[in-house]
């Protein structure tokens, strides 16, 4: 099939811009960009300070007003009565937020944080579903200098207790029930806080079923009842001026540790990377409508469903729950209800939407708004690429941006720039501006050949990289900085091939992680987990494209012992049980076979494109 023409014209970023910035290096660039996107209370006096390598610092002696460079900003503008945001819940609820409405409810609980004794760099742990409620606590968090750390409401009350002992969190924000799971959150946030060997201060809940839940007295206390009483919302004085480098959040990755560990992201390089990389990738003007559909517990919701955004002054769309196979018509009653016009998603979810049953019924009308589809967390294959391109209308004028970034860099390292990439469109990964990347060997050689596969390091630093692994210092040196002895690299821990044109094709993200519609399944945590139980002594997890669902994660486990078919069933039931109770459902397999050896490679370790192709002859694929 031909590849199509794509007609996309630039409208915030022209093309010239663009190849201006690539042309600049890294420091001149970021000091353009800080200059463009923030709004300096106290003006930084140098730009980069390596004197602490590899603890960068950005922007000295630079003070910022948070409030001014997120939603305060908007206020004295036209889009003071503009819809910030648009969220419906899966029961079918729907409110729409101005920035203004936006900006009273965040003040309004910014106040009665202060009031319950919220102090800047306290730590704020966030369990609760994608409500309008979460984001307000998010910027509230943040106006106050407290730093939220948002954790996925289908992990387990185990993992959230590790979490909760492990930061530290002063203050935890929850809500009742979701209408989505059948587990009720406030109780698993008891359980959790039964678990851990400090007292919270307070225990903040929202109330979103209203299902009767136990709440401690003086420690637990309603949302509403909080905003609402002034003895709380008001009278509050709030210092809004950060340091640059101040902690802006915090989130929890395992991908290149053994155990979890929070990665701490600073004020200033965060929100100017998010700004600059939203309007370069999504191109909005104040007539868009934007869906993130990630959760806003990863790092694309912090990044492309909120700050960015919001901070550009765009619209954006929430949905409470996820998109998958079986409920494709809302993803196509959202686009045609909502006249959404830039969407950033995964493969996963794409795939799904693309070959459910009903896809065609709808497609043909509902996609009419769509002018811009971001791409990440997976590789973009054939069949995708071409529905975007064909099926859906516009043809050949949908630009599909292919999109890597990680929870470590804050925001997307390479893409392909929509409109800026000739006449022919393609998913090829380019560094972004400033972006300064190399393919090196195992010894830290660089690999200058093409074609040649190689470990993706960044050989200058950038404001947007995490500042620190939270209580491990030392990890996050040995980690992200001395993987490669002599050399200052930030090791991304991915493995790339670089084409002729130098351009990028990943080859080791997806064994990594695996999005999905509601969130991250790391391969490496489901692993440990079905390992960590007493029946099993071999795991490996593999992921397969499904012509469905996108994709399929399947465990194979050898057990220690076998004995009769009932005792494999009993066992397959006891592992599904132990992987919900140690981390929850989201890391719950599509499948687990029992087997009673793995292949190995001659150096003895798995043979996981084997396994593969066993597994997609067992799937009929």
């Amino acid at each position: 099939m031909p590849e199509p023409v794509c007609k996309y014209d630039r409208k915030i970023i022209s093309v010239d811009e663009y190849e201006t910035l690539l042309q600049l290096e890294t420091n001149e660039l970021v000091d353009t960009l800080a200059r463009k996107y923030l709004r300096w209370e106290n003006p930084y006096q140098k730009t980069l300070d390596s004197s602490r390598a590899p603890f960068y610092r950005w922007f000295s002696d630079g003070k910022l007003d948070i409030w001014q460079n997120t939603i305060g900003k908007h206020l004295r503008t036209q889009r003071r009565n503009k819809a910030a945001l648009m969220w419906v819940g899966v029961d079918g609820r729907e409110r729409v937020y101005t920035y203004h409405s936006l900006a009273y409810e965040v003040e309004r609980l910014a106040m009665a944080l202060i009031n319950l004794g919220v102090k800047k760099g306290d730590k704020v742990l966030i369990f609760t579903p994608n409500l309008p409620e979460t984001i307000v606590t998010m910027l509230a968090c943040a106006q106050i200098g407290a730093v939220h750390i948002i954790y996925h409401i289908a992990y387990s009350s185990e993992s959230l207790a590790e979490r909760l002992q492990d930061c530290q969190a002063s203050y935890i924000v929850t809500a009742d029930s979701c209408p989505q799971t059948s587990h009720m959150l406030k109780e698993k946030v008891n359980d959790a806080l039964n678990k851990i060997d400090h007292q919270i201060k307070h225990c903040i809940v929202i109330e979103r079923t209203g299902e009767r839940v136990h709440m401690r007295p003086k420690r637990d206390l309603w949302y509403q009842d909080l905003i609402t009483d002034e003895k709380y919302s008001r009278g509050a004085k709030v210092e809004r001026v950060r340091d640059a480098n101040d902690p802006l959040f915090m989130l929890y990755t395992s991908s290149k540790t053994k155990t979890a560990k929070a990665v701490v992201h600073s004020t200033a390089g965060f929100l100017m990377w998010a700004q600059f990389t939203t309007e370069l990738l999504f191109d909005m003007d104040d007539r868009d409508i934007f869906w993130c559909t990630a959760d806003l517990a990863w790092i694309t919701g912090h990044t492309y469903g909120i700050y960015g955004p919001l901070s550009l002054g765009n619209t954006v769309f929430i949905y409470e729950g996820s998109i998958s196979y079986e409920n494709t018509s809302l993803f196509f009653d959202f686009l045609d209800r909502f006249h959404i016009t830039r969407m950033f998603s995964n493969p996963a979810l794409l795939r799904s939407v693309m070959r459910a049953k009903n896809s065609r019924r709808y497609e043909a009308k509902a996609t009419n708004s769509l002018r811009l589809i971001g791409c990440g967390g997976g590789e973009i294959k054939e069949d995708l690429y071409h529905w975007v391109l064909h099926a859906l209308p516009k043809q050949g004028e949908i630009p599909l941006v292919n999109i890597w970034g990680q929870t470590e860099s804050g925001g997307s390292l390479m893409a392909n720039v929509p409109g800026t990439m000739g006449s022919k469109q393609n998913t090829r990964l380019r560094p972004l501006p400033g972006v300064k990347c190399s393919l090196v060997t195992k010894q830290g050689e660089t690999i200058s050949d093409h074609d040649e596969p190689g470990f993706m390091v960044l050989t200058h630093p950038l404001p947007s990289l995490c500042t620190d692994l939270y209580g491990d210092t030392k990890a996050y040196q040995s980690i992200y900085w001395d993987k490669f002895k002599g050399k200052n690299y930030y090791s991304t821990g991915d493995e790339a091939i670089r084409n002729k044109d130098g351009s990028y094709i990943l080859t080791g993200r997806s064994d990594i992680a695996l999005s999905a519609g509601a969130g991250n399944r790391k391969i490496n945590e489901v692993e440990a987990v079905i390992l960590s139980h007493e029946r099993v002594r071999e795991c490996a997890v593999i992921f397969i494209d499904h012509p469905t669902y996108g994709y399929m994660l399947l465990a194979f486990c050898v057990l220690k012992s076998y004995k009769d078919e009932s005792y494999n069933d009993e066992s397959l039931q006891s592992i599904k049980e132990h992987i919900i109770e140690e981390s929850g459902e989201i890391a719950l397999p599509d499948a687990i076979r029992l087997t009673k050896f793995l292949p190995k490679t001659p150096d003895n370790e798995i043979n996981r494109p084997l396994l593969k192709e066993i597994s997609l002859q067992m799937e009929g694929l």
